[in-house]
């Protein structure tokens, strides 16, 4: 049996890319907001940015393992250059992009818009700036709120209020799709900061708001994310 050693934060990506993400949000501790805006201002793209959609996210709406609903708009909170909303979008899905940063923002609609075809030019306008904490939903909520790196991005402590948030976004019978990475144990360092296996489901089953209808292993993973996470789907009650 080969001891596999356990992942420090410097190991998991580009350790300089990291060091540079933790280094500016550091220098503005009480506006994470300014700090990634800096980041993405400096250049500096999210180091687990891998350039496409997610291998797991694409097995599970692709090869059918779970329906999402099939009316209402999509949320991608934290969506970077919007790699996720075109996957949507694709779809044929209405899909809201939300980020804090302005130049995120930007970078997300220029990727978008030099997409083939009027699909990125739409799936462009519907990025917007904003906080996850205010934004204000359409109607009674989104049917889908889709979690991949943008709840482990921000400190531990804010997790129950992340999760909190959650259950105010998406309507009842609306999903959320929590790709659960990476699952570090108690690795320190971040972002991204580790995740346990079962935080999620802790913190949307903890006052019966969410239930679990989906938790498996992907098949398709991406490279640094072998054997370090999950996907699952908790249905609004």
């Amino acid at each position: 049996m080969v001891d596999v050693p356990t992942p420090t934060y410097e190991t998991l990506w580009h350790k300089d890319g990291l060091h540079n993400v933790a280094s500016i949000l550091a220098s503005t501790p009480n506006d994470g907001n300014k700090g990634w805006d800096q980041i993405w201002r400096a250049n500096f793209a999210p180091p687990w940015d891998s350039g496409d959609v997610q291998p797991a996210l694409k097995e599970l709406i692709q090869e059918h393992k779970f329906e999402i609903p099939k009316d209402g708009q999509i949320l991608v909170p934290g969506c970077g250059r919007g790699y996720d909303v075109a996957f949507f979008a694709s779809l044929g899905r209405e899909v809201v992009g939300l980020d804090v940063s302005e130049k995120g923002v930007e970078a997300a609609r220029a990727y978008l818009s030099s997409l083939p075809g009027g699909l990125g030019a739409d799936a462009a306008s519907r990025v917007v700036v904003g906080d996850f904490f205010t934004h204000v939903p359409p109607g009674d909520g989104y049917s889908v709120v889709y979690d991949y790196t943008f709840s482990v991005a921000l400190p531990p402590p804010t997790r129950p209020q992340t999760f909190k948030r959650f259950k105010e976004l998406v309507r009842p019978g609306g999903v959320l799709i929590g790709l659960v990475f990476p699952i570090d144990g108690d690795r320190p360092g971040g972002p991204p900061f580790s995740v346990g296996a079962d935080e999620y489901h802790k913190h949307l089953t903890d006052d019966g708001a969410f239930e679990r209808v989906y938790w498996a292993k992907p098949e398709r993973v991406a490279r640094f994310h072998e054997d370090r996470e999950m996907i699952g789907v908790w249905r609004r009650r």
